[in-house]
């Protein structure tokens, strides 16, 4: 319950700080508490902390004490008053409070039901921050938040401090409301303010004790030391954000280092990061400067939104070759000079994969035509083998098809047994197996041709199985899929039908503009191969 006391306590008994030139100041709040209902009001007087520091108080505060805590703030600062004889001394208390006939009591934040046998454990007696601040007659004050007591009592007690207290000599007691009581000492503090002056002005304070007519608490020419101010500097300069600099001017607006605080809010809603912050991207958008990056190989290790550290690595590296400081962190215009020249760089890549493809189908026609235009089938396996997704790949299947059913029928069971079981086991062992068994099978074209397919040298193929775990990480969503499918088409790779499903016409589709794109040929989407085909769109997000 204890928050802020023992570091206080341990200050005071350790080294004897000169007090400010104002005096000292100790706030004891007690708003939870162990059996009671909570003291919603009294926080109210802890918002005169900083005012208290601002006008040159010490200042400190505990909030939550047992009884036996608050006998040992006031203990404390009873010393710290003998060691250091401060020219004033104000005493804050807000919680519950009691009295009977013979005194008050303040109560601990332990506080139960009382009697004349418990009281004593449980609150602490007026009269003891009394006698603490009467060692500083004619300055001092004792300002007593008055919550009353929220539970019935019997022997004698009765909610709030005695309306007749017995006050030393030189000590002002205050009492009433928080928000009241807040207000009357908001006012004290302004140099040259009497204190029955201001205490005229709330009806719910009471002024019990002295009550100098012509002095003021603090006088007019009243200059605080500014030791709070610095503190409260090197804590905002520690933080370093806009936020700690505007709290220090907030408790501080004309403070000695207000100019630098509000220098350095400038500077920061200036930087780089903050000017990228301001734009609000949205995650689409990031995902455009992602493709924009990718397409203009800057590898931002993922197109997911996040501008994590890769990400920001393709900026640091895009600003740099564009001349712009290496931030990182992208502003309007280089995020609309970084889409202009994906935009243009995408257009660049789309003509030349236009022009590859044409000059290829042109190749696909023209060997065709050299290998028979599928009129043998020896022409047909090798315009296969040349171009597997060619402009004519369907129709040579097609005809290979037909032409090996004719074997089929013609071929003994045996040559057909043994060349199924070939198909079905589908290695090079098997198909060898059929041709040393039946070298003069009716299969043995398909045979050669098979094995020649599966014992092509590994550099030369591709790791499909690397592309299509590449493409199942990226998730593509199914209207992604089908965007993806529309761009093919209108590039004149015919997927198929439109429906977001990759089966094996979209997987030549795929394979074909690879190919033309001068890709590795797999026939699985990649994310630089989606970044391309989704070029297009990635302007428009900035429109």
């Amino acid at each position: 319950m204890v928050r802020l006391l023992l570091s206080a306590c341990l200050a005071w008994l350790i080294a004897a700080v000169p007090a400010a030139a104002s005096g000292i100041a100790l706030f004891l709040i007690n708003e939870r508490h162990d059996s009671l209902r909570t003291a919603e009001d009294a926080p109210e007087l802890l918002r005169l902390v900083r005012r208290f520091e601002a006008a040159g108080f010490d200042t400190d505060q505990a909030t939550d004490l047992s009884a036996p805590a608050l006998r040992a703030a006031l203990t404390d600062l009873d010393r710290r008053i003998a060691d250091e004889r401060p020219e004033r001394v104000v005493i804050v208390f807000a919680g519950y409070s009691l009295h009977n006939d013979s005194s008050s009591w303040l109560m601990g934040a332990d506080a139960s039901e009382p009697g004349r046998a418990n009281i004593d454990t449980i609150g602490v007696r007026l009269e003891t921050p009394l006698a603490v601040a009467e060692r500083i007659q004619g300055g001092s004050i004792v300002a007593i938040a008055d919550l009353g007591y929220p539970e019935r009592m019997d022997d004698g007690f009765d909610p709030g401090i005695s309306p007749v207290p017995d006050v030393p000599q030189g000590v002002s007691l205050l009492s009433g409301r928080p928000d009241a009581l807040r207000g009357v000492l908001d006012e004290v503090i302004v140099p040259g303010t009497n204190l029955g002056d201001a205490v005229d002005a709330y009806s719910d304070v009471r002024l019990r004790g002295f009550d100098p007519a012509y002095l003021t608490f603090l006088p007019d020419d009243h200059e605080p030391e500014s030791q709070s101010d610095r503190d409260d500097w090197r804590m905002a300069e520690d933080e370093g954000t806009i936020a700690a600099y505007r709290a220090y001017l907030d408790a501080w607006p004309d403070g000695l280092f207000a100019g630098d605080a509000r220098s350095a809010i400038e500077e920061l809603e200036s930087s780089p990061e903050r000017v990228e912050d301001d734009l609000g991207l949205t995650r689409e958008e990031r995902r455009a400067v992602q493709r924009d990056l990718t397409i203009l190989n800057f590898d931002p290790r993922g197109i997911d939104g996040i501008f994590g550290s890769g990400t920001r690595a393709a900026i640091r590296s895009w600003q740099s070759a564009n001349d712009h400081t290496r931030t990182g962190y992208l502003d309007r215009d280089q995020i609309f000079q970084l889409a202009g020249q994906a935009a243009r760089r995408a257009a660049e890549l789309e003509e030349e994969a236009r022009e590859r493809q044409a000059q290829q189908d042109r190749e696909d026609r023209q060997y065709w035509r050299d290998t028979g235009g599928g009129r043998d089938e020896a022409g047909l396996r090798a315009y296969l083998e040349r171009y597997p997704d060619g402009i004519f790949s369907n129709i040579a299947r097609e005809r290979l098809d037909e032409i090996e059913e004719e074997r089929r029928n013609e071929a003994e069971a045996r040559d057909r047994e043994a060349w199924d079981r070939a198909r079905r086991n589908d290695t090079a062992q098997a198909y060898e197996r059929y041709l040393r068994d039946y070298p003069e099978g009716a299969f043995v074209e398909e045979a050669r041709a098979r094995i020649r397919e599966l014992t092509r040298p590994e550099r030369e193929r591709p790791d499909i199985e690397a592309a299509r775990q590449e493409e199942e990480a990226l998730g593509l969503p199914r209207f992604t899929r089908m965007m993806i499918e529309r761009q093919l088409a209108s590039r004149g790779f015919d997927p198929g039908t439109v429906d977001g499903e990759l089966d094996g016409q979209t997987r030549r589709a795929i394979r074909r503009y690879q190919r033309a794109a001068d890709m590795p040929v797999t026939g699985y989407l990649t994310q630089g191969l989606v970044a391309q085909l989704m070029a297009d769109s990635v302007f428009q997000l900035f429109e």
